[in-house]
């Protein structure tokens, strides 16, 4: 698509979405390719991320900019009012010091948010609307990263990234992430982190194990996509959590979505209570005994799941063929109106396949694994889980979880499991 349709779709995004006119006194260089956005509330080490992309700043052979919305609304605390400002006050100063025709901080202060909205999601969108927006001034159809304020990235993160959009057909892609396990915390700390890490893991190469298109990672701090499919996809939503699940999927299920392996972000294991969802939340509910992280879905549910999606692919339509789980999640009214709607849409067999994925999505499954996690089988060991996902796959198994991540670590660098044709 060129240069004429992305000005027309990014115009009428500011057309028909809402959106906050921010505006940076600043023009973009010309060689602008990536605008990174990071999202900031209340936090403690955002210099670590900034130095580790600042450090990249010579190796590059284009423009980089790094939006910071600094945000919280308007009833937040008065310390974290306070703590905002002078995170603002440091990044400015950061900016005065280490901006340069190759790569530019600005930092923006927004703490007059309304309540209701106010958080990750929309912070997020704010600097990214404000990335589409500089893009469009360009005319050019650059890169929107996403990243978090507690995460460091690989010191070839961001020719990394540059390099897979220029030599793919990709619009969007998940990056690779690993959390650290070992340094400041206590080895019961990693341990938790680890468990944490592995249940992502376990969930989205059981998803490709079971036969579905949308396995990828969905991480706020691990994602980057064209400044053309964010326009044309509606743009970042205002959730205060799980903002990135609900975005990516939607990238995943209308853009070409791919994975970026060669290069990491590494996320914070830290505990905390910003939002209710993520890395920090779980942290904290392990460490207060409201979850324990060595549990996970039975690998039971992505059985039947796969038993499901085969007789899909296989053209055997008939409800009473569907695995009992299906049938208990899912009455056979509602499969006959989703399936009357799938065939109308579809010109032949690989068309139905499609539309039948489009139809029961990532929110489809994860409901129905939740709904067979409450009321068919509840979650087993997380180690147990683990081993027969890879016994059905590489008849391996492994006697710590530890050892059980390191494995799943490689084969997502390898792109996860190859599904048999």
């Amino acid at each position: 698509m060129g240069e004429k349709s992305f000005v027309s779709i990014a115009e009428n995004y500011f057309k028909r979405y809402p959106h906050l006119d921010l505006f940076c006194t600043q023009s973009p260089h010309n060689g602008l390719e990536i605008i990174i956005v990071i999202p900031i509330y209340n936090e403690e080490n955002v210099i670590s991320t900034l130095d580790s992309l600042f450090g990249q700043h010579n190796k590059l052979g284009f423009s980089i900019e790094i939006i910071a919305i600094i945000n919280h609304s308007v009833f937040a605390d008065t310390i974290i009012k306070d703590h905002n400002q002078k995170t603002f006050t440091l990044l400015s100063e950061y900016a005065e010091l280490n901006n340069s025709e190759s790569m530019s901080l600005f930092p923006f202060m927004i703490g007059d948010l309304a309540h209701k909205h106010a958080g990750v999601g929309w912070g997020r969108k704010i600097g990214m609307d404000l990335a589409l927006r500089r893009f469009l001034q360009l005319k050019k159809n650059g890169l929107i990263v996403g990243l978090d304020a507690d995460t460091i990235v690989e010191e070839n993160y961001l020719n990394s990234i540059f390099s897979h959009f220029s030599n793919h057909h990709h619009t969007a892609v998940s990056i690779h992430f690993e959390h650290p396990l070992s340094g400041e915390y206590t080895d019961d700390h990693y341990q938790l982190i680890c468990s944490y890490e592995l249940h992502l893991r376990y969930y989205k190469n059981a998803l490709s194990f079971a036969g579905f298109p949308f396995a990828f990672h969905t991480i706020g701090s691990a994602f980057a996509l064209t400044a053309l499919s964010y326009a044309r996809q509606g743009g970042m939503n205002r959730r205060k959590a799980g903002e990135d699940f609900y975005f990516i999927n939607k990238l995943i299920k209308g853009e070409n979505f791919g994975e970026i392996t060669n290069t990491k972000v590494i996320p914070s294991s830290r505990i905390s209570d910003r939002v209710p969802f993520g890395t920090g939340r779980a942290m904290l509910e392990a460490k207060t005994n409201k979850k324990d992280l060595s549990f996970t879905y039975s690998f039971n549910a992505f059985l039947d799941l796969k038993k499901w999606v085969d007789l899909i692919k296989e053209n055997k339509l008939t409800y009473e063929a569907f695995p009992k789980a299906i049938k208990t999640f899912m009455n056979e009214k509602t499969w006959l109106k989703q399936k009357k709607d799938i065939t109308n849409n579809s010109v032949n067999h690989p068309s139905l396949v499609k539309r039948f994925f489009f139809t029961f999505d990532a929110f489809w499954v994860l409901k129905f694994v939740h709904f067979y996690r409450d009321n068919i089988q509840s979650n087993e060991k997380l180690l147990d889980s683990v081993n027969r996902l890879l016994n059905q796959k590489v008849a391996i198994s492994f006697n710590s979880e530890l050892e059980q991540l390191k494995f799943m670590r490689k084969w997502d660098k390898k792109k996860g499991f190859k599904m048999n044709p």
